[in-house]
């Protein structure tokens, strides 16, 4: 066989060049306009956006609808976000996410359940129909939450009720042999009374209490100490667990508690949410499923998290690190890293699977250098010298993460935790 000579190998690759079969690289994506909104006095301290690769930038809030809110055009399919809380006692957190431009808005939050305005209210109320052998949990709006005994006569204080109609729930809790059941609740929608006013009497022998409907959750993947149920109730002005925590030893099959369909509104959710200890030491897996209709579900707890290994990648100016990550597919929406420092600084570093996909596929959290940026403080970063606390969350399932993310029936949720002592 002849051999073609350089020079027609050299028209060949000509011609290829020439024709109209050429691949060219897709064109970028158009801006993505960014917009982080948090509720008013509870915003963070510092902003910085990530586009694609190049420098971090500070944002400067805004006003918005009575939110501050924090905004960047990425021209990239993915970017960054850091954001600096300050917590309580001195302690300020460094939260970095790396994502998706749409998916760096969830770390915003303008959910009423977390930003109840000043002016909360406290109700008095009174419990009847208890044995002396039970006791009652009121419930109301997102955090009040008081127990009434009969030893006490029933009376309760119901605190940090945001104004406004609120549903408020009242389970009678029979406790036997150190397991929890609820025989009888109350479920009263609408209540808007004035700060400092009584809830007429909450009576488990009235009409108005009804027994709550019962099905059977089987749980997979418990480890040898089991797992622990509970259930939660959403509606338009609650968002709080009212079934009770059961114990964690007592089979893979068991009862568990939720509101019957027929006192249920049209757009009301429940959650069925079971934890359980890993085999890993200092590890916690949970699962949870949204429904409206009560019937037997099974919830499949996931595998434990698998440490990621730790490398310095920078002593000066600021102590930094990467955690890197094996892909643990049941783990399919975030990954978080979060480093301790005493009691003064904590720096968590985040990524979706969208990003790591984008980077190969592999999950390297590592915390990105900010003290060039303007406002940012050294003090915010870690430092060389002192061992760390860290520990690592992996989260997947169907509802995408977030604070103001809306359920939905049928979706579920999967997260694992893990935590251990660093010397960098």
């Amino acid at each position: 066989m002849n051999r073609p000579s350089p020079i027609a190998l050299i028209s060949l690759l000509m011609l290829y060049a020439c024709t109209d079969n050429t691949i060219s690289a897709p064109p970028p994506p158009p801006p993505s306009n960014v917009s982080v909104a948090y509720c008013a006095g509870l915003e963070p301290m510092w902003v910085a956006f990530q586009n694609g690769d190049g420098a971090w930038t500070r944002a400067l809030p805004t006003t918005s609808n009575g939110n501050v809110v924090f905004q960047a055009t990425i021209a990239s399919t993915r970017g960054g976000i850091a954001t600096v809380f300050q917590g309580g006692l001195g302690l300020t957190s460094l939260q970095v996410l790396f994502g998706a431009p749409e998916e760096l808005e969830s770390v915003g939050f303008t959910n009423p359940r977390f930003c109840s305005p000043a002016a909360l209210k406290t109700l008095h109320g009174r419990v009847a129909g208890l044995d002396t052998n039970e006791f009652a949990i009121i419930r109301g709006g997102f955090e009040a939450e008081a127990i009434a005994h009969s030893a006490t006569g029933g009376e309760f204080l119901l605190q940090v009720l945001p104004p406004g109609p609120q549903d408020i729930i009242a389970t009678r809790v029979v406790r036997t042999n150190g397991i929890d059941s609820i025989p009888q609740m109350i479920l009263r929608r609408g209540v808007d009374l004035p700060d400092g006013a009584t809830l007429p009497v909450l009576d488990f022998s009235a009409p108005e209490a009804f027994a709550p409907a019962v099905a059977n959750v089987s749980l997979s993947g418990i480890g040898v100490g089991g797992a622990a149920i509970s259930t939660r109730l959403i509606t338009s002005t609650f968002n709080s667990t009212f079934g009770v925590v059961t114990g964690q030893d007592i089979g893979t099959t068991r009862p568990y508690f939720a509101v019957p369909d027929a006192r249920l509104l049209p757009g009301d959710l429940q959650v069925l949410f079971a934890s359980g200890h890993g085999a890993t030491p200092n590890s916690v897996r949970s699962a949870g499923r949204f429904f409206h209709a009560v019937q037997d579900y099974t919830l499949a707890l996931g595998a434990d998290v698998i440490p990621p290994t730790f490398n310095t990648i920078a002593t000066l100016p600021t102590l930094r690190l990467r955690a890197r990550f094996v892909n643990q597919t049941e783990y399919g929406l975030r990954t978080s890293v979060t480093f301790q420092e005493d009691s003064t600084r904590q720096v968590s570093v985040s990524m979706t699977q969208d990003y790591a996909l984008q980077v190969g596929g592999v999950y390297d959290l590592v915390i990105p250098e900010l003290t060039q940026v303007a406002g940012f403080q050294r003090g915010w970063a870690l430092s060389q010298g002192s061992s760390l606390r860290w520990s690592a969350v992996r989260a997947g399932g169907t509802l995408d993460l977030g604070f103001d993310v809306v359920p939905f029936d049928g979706a579920t949720q999967r997260a694992a935790f893990i935590s251990d002592v660093l010397t960098p």
